[in-house]
């Protein structure tokens, strides 16, 4: 499948009118299995689907680490074969998380390309499986304005369809380790993430940067990843900037050339 098709349409521009072929971002579903059970069926763009299930069930705490995973890949026995992948983990009691999160969070089956927080019950139930960031490292505010510019040339899918949201995981030292675009940002998270999980990448000494805001959810991985800095185009809500107040997480916001707002921890920020 490709993350893009063309459709004709009729571009008004002023009084003028013509006709033009455009290239849509594409949206599919995608189910995600543990074990074999349904678990959750995300709107995602095609691509990278291992990756995207590997940071969602990381996200989700379903897995804690990539030993975790005893295989992943699509299910060869479906009637949809792209669109169908299992996970198969050890039973809960031999992984290092306690409960399971299927049983205790509530989440409901359907999970869409804007939503995130799909029948969680409390916020308090979150924090507690979440593992505060230790404190440092440190980066220069003009590095990070570098950090946007390379995950901005690698969004080829933003380029051609305006309609595609994107996640860089830069090393500290300017490195750029992957950039993934999706039509949800919360997809493109856990493929960035995903990325660096099935190849032991440690994200503790990363910057995330994202095209879009920084939602409750969006902070809520990067912390669930160990990113000590998240840095955004847009701004964040109130919800994230509380949950990376408490968890020693950088949160920055309205990231431009020569401007930025740093929300949380600003010790973390050269000027």
């Amino acid at each position: 499948m490709e993350p893009s098709e063309k459709i004709n349409a009729i571009v008004l521009n002023g009084a003028e009118k013509s006709g033009a072929e455009i290239e849509l971002i594409v949206e599919e579903p995608l189910e995600i299995r543990i074990n074999g059970e349904p678990y959750a069926t995300i709107m995602r763009t095609p691509g990278d689907e291992l990756e995207l299930a590997a940071g969602f069930c990381f996200t989700e705490g379903i897995v804690d680490s990539f030993a975790d995973i005893l295989t992943i890949g699509f299910c060869a026995d479906a009637e949809d074969t792209k669109n169908i992948i299992n996970v198969m983990t050890p039973a809960r009691e031999e992984c290092a998380g306690a409960a399971d999160p299927r049983k205790s969070s509530g989440r409901k089956l359907e999970s869409r390309s804007s939503c995130g927080l799909c029948g969680v019950k409390m916020l308090e139930d979150i924090y507690k499986r979440l593992t505060p960031l230790k404190d440092g490292p440190e980066i220069r505010a003009a590095d990070i304005v570098k950090m946007q510019h390379l995950m901005i040339r690698d969004q080829k899918l933003q380029v051609r369809t305006k309609g595609a949201h994107a996640v860089a995981l830069v090393r500290m030292n300017g490195e750029p380790i992957v950039v993934r675009e999706d039509v949800g940002r919360h997809n493109a998270l856990d493929k960035a993430i995903g990325y660096a999980l099935l190849r032991r990448i440690d994200c503790s000494g990363c910057v995330a940067i994202l095209s879009g805001r920084i939602s409750f959810e969006m902070a809520q991985k990067a912390v669930r990843a160990q990113i000590p800095i998240v840095a955004a185009v847009s701004a964040a809500t109130s919800l994230a900037v509380e949950l990376a107040e408490r968890l020693n997480c950088t949160l920055i916001g309205r990231l431009r050339d020569d401007s930025m707002n740093i929300y949380t921890h600003k010790e973390r920020i050269i000027y």
